[in-house]
């Protein structure tokens, strides 16, 4: 009988279980340790820095990597944006940042290695 492994347990030394929530309401620069962020923009407005990374899984037979993603949501309803830029000027979607204008508007960043790709409303 053939011995197989799971493609899971290969990749368990790098899955999360849940997800790493951080509240802002001031700009700071964001963690990779971060997955989904909570901002507020107040009256003024923030200005919060992605932090673009690629993670390997270490398996040489069957190499995966993981792209550093982000989930976001603008909580309040004041006039204040939450903006998000790249430490090195890559693009969102094209554009040199990408803004949460309204409250409970939300969206996905994903770092392909040169730029971020954006879902969402």
């Amino acid at each position: 009988m053939q011995s197989q492994t799971s493609t899971s347990a290969l990749l368990s030394p790098v899955l999360k279980n849940g997800t790493a929530l951080l509240r802002y309401a001031a700009s700071a620069v964001v963690p990779t340790s971060v997955d989904w962020i909570k901002a507020t923009g107040g009256a003024a407005g923030i200005v919060l820095t992605l932090t673009p990374a690629i993670f390997a899984t270490g398996d040489p037979t069957s190499p995966t990597y993981l792209y550093q993603t982000y989930f976001a949501t603008k909580d309040d309803a004041a006039a204040g944006l939450v903006s998000f830029v790249d430490p090195n000027g890559a693009l969102f979607n094209g554009q040199p940042s990408w803004d949460l204008v309204n409250q409970y508007q939300w969206a996905i960043f994903v770092w392909d290695g040169i730029g971020w790709h954006v879902i969402g409303n």
